[in-house]
């Protein structure tokens, strides 16, 4: 598979890195922790190689005032049932 683009956005000081496949984002997890604990929560990414809206939503549900940002931010994408790895990780 070709190099897959990576893309960004920022909450407060903290980028999430993701990629567009079709109209399906996926987010890097390990992004997704030092946001958590902001608001001290814990979330638990571990062996998590990309989540898609839907399944980083689940997971970051906590913290509502970035659960609503994250919302706002990937409405535009769609969710799948099937995770789509490139070939190498972008991140």
């Amino acid at each position: 598979m070709s190099k897959t683009e990576v893309k960004k956005v920022t909450f407060k000081e903290y980028d999430i890195r993701y990629y567009v496949i079709g109209n399906v984002a996926y987010v890097c997890p390990e992004d997704l922790v030092p946001i958590m604990a902001l608001d001290s929560k814990k979330i638990d990414v571990s062996g998590e190689k990309t989540l898609d809206k839907v399944e980083a939503g689940r997971k970051i549900f906590p913290y509502f005032e970035f659960f609503d940002w994250f919302s706002e931010q990937f409405d535009q994408y769609d969710y799948s049932d099937d995770v789509i790895l490139p070939d190498p990780m972008p991140w």
